[in-house]
C-alpha cells in the first residue's frame, strides 16, 4: 500500500482549530511584562492521534496502551528574529507541551492554550534575560530565526488500522522465546495515525498527516563471562499493511536468535588490533549514520550556560562547509521525496517549507547543509529539512540520505584490497564487521541514562568482529569495541562495495527509544577503512548470573 499525499483546500469547518487561532491572537496581542522584550512569534502545534504502544515478551503482554492522544505544543519567541530567547542552553526556554482532553472542545483547547502560553511566555522572557546576561552576540552573528511568508496547506492521508499489531507482536515474541534462554527478549510496537496542525502569528496554518507503524524485536544475551550482547530487527512503515508478511518477520526473528546463540559459543576477541576494517551490510550504513550525519545537519548547537547542573548546551559543532569528509569523487544527497513509499517522506517540512533535494557533499567535500529556519553564519536559510515534534525547536535533520562512492568494487576486489593493506601491518588477515549494536536496545532494562555508554568513541560496539583470512576462511569473535574513532576516519576509506540501505530511528529532543524517534532512510556502500583501532572488551564476572537460566 502506498500513502497518497493530497494537497487539498483547507478545512473550512474546524471549530477546535479556529478556537485555538482566536486564543493565539488574544495572547499575542495582550501578553507583556514590564521592560520585557516584545513577543514577535507565537506558534501552536495541535496533535490529534490514535496510537498503540505495546511491549510483548515470551508470548505475553508486558504493557499495552490503545488510546486517543491529543496534545499541544507552544513556541514563544521574544525579542526579534535577529536576537531572541532561543538557541541558548537549558529547557525553560519558551518551548512547552502538554496533553489535552480525549474529547476536544473549543473551550478546552482555549483554556489549555491560555495556561500553557502564559507559562511559556514567562519562561521565554526569563531565558532571554539569561542569554542576554551571559552571551554577547559577535558582529557576524547570523540571528536566531528566519521569518518567511505565511503558508496555508492541508495534506491528507488515509487512516491506517493497527488492530492486528497486538496479535502479531505476541506471536513474534513467542517465536523469539523458542530455544535457549536469552536474558531479555521483547517485541515493541509504536503505531500512530492522525493529524498534526501548526498555526502561528504569521498566518501559517498547516495540517500534516501522521501515519507511522514501527516495530522492533530485540534480544539481549548475557554470556558466561558477563558480556552483554544485543541484537534487534526494526520495521518502520507508513501503515501496518506495508509490514513484511508474517512468515518473513518470524524468519528474521529466528535468525536473530540463532545469531546470538552462535555468539554465545564464540571465542573472545583477545588482542588489540590496528589495521584495515571492512564494514558490510547494516554496519556499512551505520558507519555513516554515526560519523557523517552530524557533519551535514546545519542547525547551530545551543550556546551553553552555567547552571547547577553544569554546562548546558554542549557547544560542540562538527559542521564546516568546505571541509573534506570523504575521499575524492564521493557524493552525498538528502532528498525527503526520493523514496516516496518510505515512512519518512514528506512534501513540506515541520515549518511549512517545501522539501528540497540538497547535495551535501560533492567530490568528498561538504558543499551544503540541512537547514531549518534557524540561521547559520554563511547560510541563506532553510532548505526544507526542518524536523521537530511538540514543544521542541525545529532543526535541520537527515531524512533520506544517499551516499554514493566514486566507484563500486566487487566483493572479491574489496577482499583483495583489505589483504594488501593488512600485509603492511604484518598480518595475513583483516577484520570485517557486518552489524553494530543499537544503543537504544542495549539500554533496555539497564536503567535510564541520558548519557551514552561510552564517551570515547561515537561508534557503538560491534555485534561481533569477523577475522577474515587470505583463503576466505572466517572466524567470528565477540567482545570487541572501537577505540579512538574520529569522524575524520571517513576520509580514510580506500574502497567501496555493494550499496546497502536501511531504516533507523533518529533521536528526538531527549534521544531515541526502541520505537520513538524520526524514521530515517539511508543508503550507503560497504566500505573498507584503511586503519582503525579495535580493542578487547572483556565481560564483568559480577554481571554473569550465578545460576544458569531455567530450562525449557
Amino acid at each position: 500500500m502506498i500513502v497518497i499525499w493530497l494537497i487539498s483546500a483547507l478545512a473550512a469547518d474546524n471549530p477546535v482549530l479556529d478556537s485555538l487561532g482566536e486564543e493565539m491572537e488574544r495572547n499575542a496581542a495582550e501578553l507583556s511584562l514590564p521592560q520585557a522584550p516584545p513577543l514577535y512569534l507565537l506558534r501552536y502545534q495541535l496533535a490529534q492521534l490514535e496510537s498503540i504502544s505495546m511491549v510483548a515478551s515470551m508470548g505475553g503482554v508486558v504493557r499495552e496502551e490503545d488510546l486517543m492522544t491529543n496534545a499541544m505544543g507552544v513556541e514563544v519567541r521574544v525579542g526579534s528574529p535577529e536576537y531572541d530567547n532561543t538557541g541558548f542552553g537549558g529547557w525553560q526556554n519558551g518551548f512547552m507541551r502538554t496533553s489535552l482532553p480525549l474529547v476536544l472542545t473549543p473551550e478546552a483547547v482555549q483554556a489549555t492554550a491560555w495556561r500553557l502560553t502564559d507559562r511559556a511566555y514567562k519562561q521565554a522572557v526569563e531565558q532571554y534575560g539569561r542569554k542576554d546576561a551571559q552571551f554577547t552576540a559577535p558582529e557576524d552573528y547570523p540571528g536566531d530565526y528566519q521569518m518567511l511568508p505565511a503558508v496555508q496547506v492541508e495534506i491528507a492521508a488515509a487512516p491506517s488500522d493497527g488492530s492486528g499489531l497486538s496479535k502479531l507482536a505476541l506471536s513474534l515474541s513467542q517465536t523469539l522465546s523458542d530455544g535457549p534462554h536469552l536474558e531479555r527478549s521483547e517485541v515493541h510496537v509504536g503505531h500512530e495515525t492522525g493529524t498534526l496542525w501548526t498555526i502561528d502569528t504569521t498566518g501559517t496554518r498547516i495540517g500534516r498527516p501522521v501515519s507511522e507503524t514501527t516495530m522492533r524485536a530485540l534480544a539481549q544475551l548475557r554470556t558466561q563471562d558477563g558480556q552483554l550482547i544485543t541484537h534487534h530487527v526494526l520495521w518502520s512503515v507508513p501503515t501496518p499493511a506495508e509490514l513484511p508478511d508474517a512468515v518473513t518477520m518470524h524468519d528474521q526473528v529466528r535468525q536473530m536468535h540463532a545469531d546470538l546463540n552462535a555468539l554465545n559459543e564464540a571465542a573472545n576477541f583477545d588482542t588489540e588490533y590496528v589495521g584495515p576494517v571492512l564494514f558490510t551490510q547494516d554496519a556499512a550504513v551505520d558507519l555513516f549514520r554515526w560519523l557523517l550525519v552530524s557533519q551535514v545537519e546545519g542547525t547551530p548547537a545551543e550556546v551553553p550556560f552555567e547552571s547547577w547542573f553544569g554546562d548546558l548546551g554542549g557547544y560542540k559543532d562538527p559542521v564546516r562547509i568546505g571541509r573534506r569528509v570523504l575521499p575524492p569523487g564521493w557524493q552525498v544527497v538528502d532528498d525527503p521525496q526520493s523514496q516516496p513509499d518510505h515512512v519518512s517522506t514528506y512534501p513540506w517540512d515541520s515549518e511549512g517549507t517545501p522539501a528540497q533535494s540538497v547535495t551535501l557533499v560533492a567530490d568528498g567535500i561538504v558543499k551544503d547543509l540541512l537547514m531549518s529556519r534557524v540561521p547559520r553564519k554563511g547560510m541563506d536559510g532553510t532548505n526544507g529539512h526542518a524536523r521537530s515534534w511538540l514543544g521542541a525547536r525545529a532543526e535541520g535533520r537527515v531524512t533520506q540520505l544517499q551516499v554514493e562512492p566514486a566507484k563500486h568494487l566487487s566483493e572479491k576486489a574489496l577482499h583483495k584490497q583489505a589483504l594488501k593493506t593488512a600485509n603492511a601491518y604484518d598480518r595475513d588477515w583483516y577484520l570485517k564487521i557486518d552489524r553494530l549494536q543499537e544503543p537504544a536496545v542495549r539500554q533496555v532494562g539497564q536503567g535510564f541514562s541520558i548519557f551514552s555508554e561510552s564517551e570515547e568513541t561515537p561508534l557503538p560496539q560491534p555485534l561481533a568482529v569477523i577475522r577474515v583470512w587470505a583463503d576466505g576462511r572466517e572466524e567470528v569473535l565477540r567482545g570487541a569495541a572501537f577505540a579512538n574513532v574520529e569522524r575524520f576516519v571517513l576520509r580514510d576509506i580506500i574502497g567501496a562495495g555493494e550499496q546497502r540501505e536501511t531504516t533507523w530511528m533518529a533521536p528526538m529532543q531527549w534521544g531515541a527509544g526502541t520505537t520513538n524517534g524520526f524514521p530515517t532512510w539511508t543508503s550507503a556502500p560497504d566500505v573498507l577503512i584503511g586503519e582503525m583501532e579495535v580493542v578487547p572488551v572483556p565481560g564483568d564476572p559480577d554481571d554473569a548470573p550465578l545460576v544458569p537460566p531455567p530450562s525449557k
